[in-house]
């Protein structure tokens, strides 16, 4: 049995011994259970497994990967999170890319997260948001939030 002491014993480890344990699992729900267990990441932590499975079939798994390698302390691949980001269909895996995106907290993806502002969906567009205000004082970003202040979403104007 998968108990939440021994994936932070394994995570611990370092060696890769997470991805060999997720690898082993047949079933989606102890696959989710690593992911939604795996906590504080550590500097260095191998984390190859996860972006493999950002091509899972079920959204959970996609998802609980993505809110992982939004944990990489601003190391994750950008590149891999829009390709998902492209063909993805859950609205809860498309908001975590942004939130992940947006955690790097990178001037270099001001304009990925300018693009998000004008995603159809409320939720995206708020997420957008969160990840811009972080660069307080930036006139770039102040001229692409500043329409949203007439958005027809109350909750986007709100923000």
């Amino acid at each position: 049995m998968i108990t939440k002491e021994y994936i932070a014993e394994l995570k611990r480890r370092g060696n890769g011994d997470i991805a060999n344990l997720i690898v082993a699992q047949r079933d989606v729900g102890s696959i989710n259970f690593i992911l939604e267990n795996l906590g504080q990441l550590p500097n260095g932590f191998q984390a190859d497994f996860l972006y493999n499975l950002l091509n899972h079939n079920h959204s959970q798994v996609r998802l609980n990967a993505v809110k992982n390698i939004g944990k990489l302390n601003g190391k994750s691949d950008t590149n891999s999170l829009m390709v998902l980001y492209q063909k993805e269909t859950d609205t809860s895996v498309r908001r975590e890319i942004v939130s992940s995106i947006g955690r790097q907290r990178k001037c270099v993806n001001k304009p990925l997260l300018y693009d998000f502002l004008n995603d159809e969906d409320p939720k995206i567009v708020c997420q957008a948001i969160r990840g811009l205000l972080v660069f307080e004082n930036d006139k770039e970003v102040e001229e692409h939030l500043r329409p949203l202040v007439n958005h027809e979403n109350e909750t986007v104007r709100n923000i």
